[in-house]
């Protein structure tokens, strides 16, 4: 039989076990980390690179983390998150940053959104100030419980300090999200406030964070840029796709990861011009078998020797295609993954018609180029095979990984793709859709 004692310790057991079972070990913080985004767009403009007469941006995708949406639609109210004024984007050649493009204005262009702004050249990077001897450097000292060398740092008051943590002012060149109100909301790149005089050592103090998006705390905003704006070029609004065209693609993200350059770098400056002779070659095959086998009448059954025989076939060959407007790009999208080749060209055939070509392709082990991809049509057929354009190589998810991205032109409207090349195969993972073409645009 329980005793009086023994039923009352029972009891308080039992009330404790739930306290005991619900115990997790650590305490989950409520709050979350904002998603990293990453928009991809074409700049296009006209005249000098740097200082262009008239120009235009237009959003291509934005990776959510998980999948691309589509940059001229996602979250637009009414213009889309890519396009809200004071986002600012880093001008990329192969990966290396060449300039900056702010957002001013965006405007609905026959249902896409395109915009305009300023470029502005890259500033220079912070000068790294020289390590100083002084009584606030870290320390190599001597522990004399186990001989092992530790470093220890030295307060302004002269004790010695671990860490700054405990101090009441945050520093100054930390960005701050305080006034975003919504932790979940994703961000991309915002650009410095020109408009707020600069501290005394700006070339090493970061633009803190400003949240786009107004009063609504529920709508993503986009993150600053580290950039001091300098000689902003304001130039006109592009419009149709005029002659001179020029592209480059643009990269707005949140994060500060490092650059990956995509350029590949050849053991010897002559490989490159013999891969390029060797991707004509295969640009030429490639026209060829597009082309319709040429009708020939029967010839009457006759002896013919071994010579003629040479000769006739020789003489039925066809000649090698002259390629004119030619552009030859070898990246290496990937660490270490070798080269990925791309040749675009024109040609024209007997009957006077050009033919457009492109080819995406991978050295074999003896430098004979393995055709991925190949695209051949001509003004006939542009609005069934669209001509392709080569915009650049891009990391458009953020994974230290190149894609390509191109552009799709007919005679209706044109659209912008992205190519992963993976497994020795190009897929195509992303497409814009028809935009607006030269006779809607004016």
């Amino acid at each position: 039989m329980m005793t009086k004692a023994a039923s009352s310790l029972a009891m308080l057991l039992t009330l404790a076990a739930p306290a005991f079972a619900q115990y997790p070990g650590h305490v989950e913080s409520a709050k979350k980390k904002a998603p990293s985004v990453r928009a991809i767009a074409v700049l296009e403009w006209t005249g000098d690179t740097g200082k262009p007469s008239a120009s235009r941006i237009i959003p291509i995708s934005v990776f959510d983390g998980e999948q691309y949406q589509p940059g001229g639609l996602y979250l637009a109210k009414p213009e889309p998150l890519a396009l809200e004024p004071g986002t600012e984007y880093v001008l990329q050649d192969a990966g290396i940053a060449r300039g900056l493009f702010d957002i001013n204005t965006a405007q609905d262009v026959d249902g896409y959104w395109f915009g305009y702004g300023s470029w502005k050249p890259m500033a220079p990077p912070p000068r790294k100030a020289k390590p100083k001897q002084g009584r606030n450097m870290p320390q190599v000292v001597t522990d004399a419980g186990d001989n092992r060398p530790h470093f220890k740092g030295r307060g302004p008051s002269g004790s010695s300090t671990s860490t700054d943590s405990t101090s009441g002012s945050a520093s100054p060149s930390a960005p701050s999200n305080s006034s975003a109100g919504d932790p979940d909301r994703p961000t991309l790149r915002r650009r410095a406030d020109s408009s707020a005089p600069a501290p005394a050592s700006s070339a090493d103090a970061a633009a803190p964070e400003v949240p786009l998006g107004g009063a609504d705390p529920d709508r993503p905003h986009i993150a600053h840029g580290q950039q001091t704006p300098k000689d902003d070029i304001q130039p006109a609004q592009l419009t149709g796709v005029p002659t001179g065209l020029q592209q480059m693609i643009a990269v707005s993200d949140a994060g500060e990861g490092e650059g990956h350059p995509f350029v590949y770098l050849w053991n010897d400056p002559a490989d490159s011009d013999k891969m390029k002779e060797q991707m004509e070659i295969a640009a030429a095959n490639v026209v060829a078998a597009a082309a319709p086998p040429a009708k020939t009448a029967p010839k009457p059954h006759t002896a013919t020797t071994a010579a003629q025989r040479r000769k006739a076939a020789a003489a039925a060959a066809p000649p090698k295609p002259v390629f004119t407007n030619e552009r030859f790009k070898a990246y290496e999208l990937t660490y270490s993954g070798g080269a990925t080749l791309v040749f675009t060209g024109e040609t024209t055939d007997k009957a006077g018609k050009v033919k457009y070509v492109t080819v995406i392709a991978q050295p074999d082990f003896n430098g004979v180029p393995k055709v991925l991809f190949k695209s051949v049509t001509d003004d006939d057929h542009l609005d069934v095979t669209p001509r392709m354009r080569l915009v650049d190589a891009v990391d458009a998810k953020a994974d230290n990984r190149g894609d390509l991205v191109f552009e799709l032109r007919s005679h209706r409207d044109r659209e912008f793709v992205i190519y992963r090349i993976s497994g020795g195969q190009a897929e195509q993972v992303f497409t814009t859709g028809p935009l607006p073409n030269s006779n809607s645009q004016g």
